[in-house]
């Protein structure tokens, strides 16, 4: 049935996502999400203090003496419903700060710590085939240079090969770069500090973003220090070597106005036809929690603070991803409440950009008839439904 309301397409607006269904998952800081265009993964996640009614005594995937979830979930875009998939085998222990990525139709995860942080942190590379009944990860077995164990740190995928950048184990900060060969199995040194003027210093909970063979140090910062977000490290591929980018503030308002420093936010990039974006959301330098986003231009390194995109919140400690077609979403994290602290489980949506009219269609589409998942694929088809979409509705793994 449709929901008799009117559909209003609005871009650059944070919108809370109104889940469905009985599952979903519990209030968490220090997760990692990415997406496909189909579903938003969510693996790990920390969280000391449950409320009584978000403890459960029959599910062993918390506990109040390790408050770690060791929990994989998805949600469907289409559907609006979260899945839990019970994991058994090779979950880990250390599943705060780990980092993930997508690699086609693989989740990869890397690194981590236990709780308390710092005392025992993973350096294995851990694998998920994305599927509805696949309850096994995989630890790919290694050889080569392998990183030590740290938590927080950034990875991607290119070019067949795996790169982390960054880190802690608790003690000690590096922006030191590997990479892990996914055809041979065998890890490398990419770039080891020496001490070299360019060189960026360690950190941790930063966001790398990588444009053709650049990589881009997007902040993050230490126990005591967030980095700030006008002087941006960049790593080439090719030459192998370091560089220090200033970039430019947004001056299109009265006063010109740059982004403050900042750790344990969340970062993602889009492909426009003026070249790749940068969006930073949330985060905190240690003392005040932000709400704002802004939007970095890749080809001139210029700063826009997106005035009417804004979370409902101060956050940190969240994590962010967006689809191919530029939809972000962010998921969890830490909300300043008066003299405490707060997780949450809300899930926001933001359009970065307007997607091709299909994407808009089929937005409008759901939300009038928000039960269109308990159509059958046949159907849907019969009145016109073209089936890329329709397979997102009902995936075919």
């Amino acid at each position: 049935m449709s929901s008799g309301r009117e559909y209003i397409f609005e871009p650059f607006k944070v919108n809370e996502v109104k889940c469905r269904g009985p599952e979903c998952p519990r209030p968490r800081s220090g997760h990692r999400i990415a997406c496909d265009d189909t579903n938003i993964y969510c693996f790990g996640g920390y969280n000391p203090s449950l409320p009584p009614s978000q403890l459960q005594r029959h599910n062993p995937t918390w506990t109040p003496a390790r408050p770690l979830f060791r929990e994989l979930w998805s949600f469907n875009l289409a559907s609006k419903r979260w899945k839990h998939h019970k994991v058994t085998e090779n979950m880990p222990e250390e599943l705060a700060s780990i980092a993930m990525c997508m690699n086609g139709r693989y989740l990869m995860i890397f690194g981590g710590t236990g709780s308390p942080f710092g005392l025992k942190c993973s350096n294995d590379v851990i694998v998920w085939r994305t599927s509805s009944d696949d309850a096994k990860l995989e630890v790919l077995q290694v050889s080569g240079t392998r990183p030590l164990g740290h938590y927080g740190q950034s990875i991607l995928c290119h070019n067949g090969c795996l790169y982390t950048i960054g880190g802690t184990n608790g003690f000690a900060y590096n922006c030191d770069i590997y990479k892990l060969d996914l055809k041979t199995m065998v890890w490398e040194a990419v770039y080891v500090a020496t001490g070299q003027e360019a060189e960026p210093p360690g950190r941790y909970r930063h966001e790398v973003i990588r444009v053709k063979n650049k990589l881009y140090i997007i902040s993050g910062g230490t126990g005591e220090l967030a980095f700030d977000l006008i002087e941006i490290p960049m790593y080439d591929l090719e030459t192998n070597t370091w560089s220090l980018l200033t970039s430019k503030p947004d001056d299109t308002m009265k006063d010109i106005v740059t982004p403050l420093p900042r750790k344990c936010h969340g970062a993602v990039q889009i492909d426009t036809d003026s070249g790749v974006q940068v969006f930073v959301v949330g985060g905190t330098d240690g003392y005040a929690v932000f709400e704002d986003v802004w939007r970095l231009n890749v080809s001139d390194l210029q700063w826009h603070l997106m005035q009417k995109t804004v979370l409902p919140h101060p956050l940190y400690f969240h994590s962010a991803t967006v689809t191919s077609s530029g939809c972000m979403y962010v998921f969890g994290g830490i909300e300043p409440k008066e003299d405490a602290t707060c997780r949450n489980n809300k899930l926001y949506k933001v359009w970065l950009c307007v997607p091709k009219l299909s994407e808009i269609c089929w937005e409008a589409l759901l939300d009038c008839y928000p039960n269109l998942d308990q159509v059958s694929s046949g159907s849907l088809l019969d009145v016109g439904i073209p089936r890329h979409f329709i397979n997102r509705l009902h995936p075919k793994y």
